[in-house]
């Protein structure tokens, strides 16, 4: 190899850009093994250099047959809606707290096909809940008790959509908090 190919290299390296920049970053590991051994000041580093170039040399006739890979870009099958489409969507939804039903009570149900057995619902509800899941040890599978409150903790931390769903709460739910009270106190 001739002083002016080793010369050409270290001049291309420094007007490297893009694509490029990204191959010989990449390959820098590759390219450096052979001057690993000397260190970068004094007089070693000009045999530095010129070990590292005769690297990249090598390495840029090896990889010249290889095309860069194209690459499938993003494209979505819908329109994407635009901020003027999207504001005020969910107006309809919201309302006073004095519109809001407290008749109406949910409870959480447990599709057990759609189930990945994470216990991320069991975790949620015995730390923050009411401890209202139980999970079977043989099956590994969550069931709910009827101590669920319908907080939808279980619903939120589920990372599979649909498998927990709220439903109505067939009988009507009885707070069983605290300490019963005494009938007749002692005092």
């Amino acid at each position: 190899m001739s002083s002016k190919d080793v010369e050409a290299v270290l001049a291309e390296e420094s007007s490297v850009s893009g694509r490029m920049k990204a191959w010989w970053l990449q390959a820098r590991v590759t390219i450096s093994r052979g001057a690993a051994k000397l260190p970068s000041f004094g007089p070693y580093l000009e045999q530095r250099k010129k070990i590292i170039a005769e690297n990249k040399i090598k390495l840029k006739e090896e990889n010249a047959a290889f095309l860069p890979l194209k690459r499938n870009y993003f494209t979505p099958k819908k329109p994407i809606p635009t901020m003027k489409d999207v504001i005020g969507k969910a107006l309809q939804y919201l309302g006073a707290f004095g519109e809001l039903s407290n008749t109406e009570q949910v409870v959480a149900m447990i599709d057990e096909e759609m189930c990945i057995n994470c216990g991320k619902c069991y975790m949620t509800c015995n730390d923050s809940g009411y401890q209202a899941i139980q999970f079977d040890p043989e099956t590994h599978l969550p069931t709910i008790t009827d101590a669920c409150t319908g907080c939808t903790l279980c619903l939120s931390v589920c990372p599979i959509i649909d498998c927990i769903k709220m439903v109505s709460r067939t009988t009507p739910y009885e707070p069983k908090r605290g300490l019963p009270l005494a009938v007749n106190p002692v005092c």
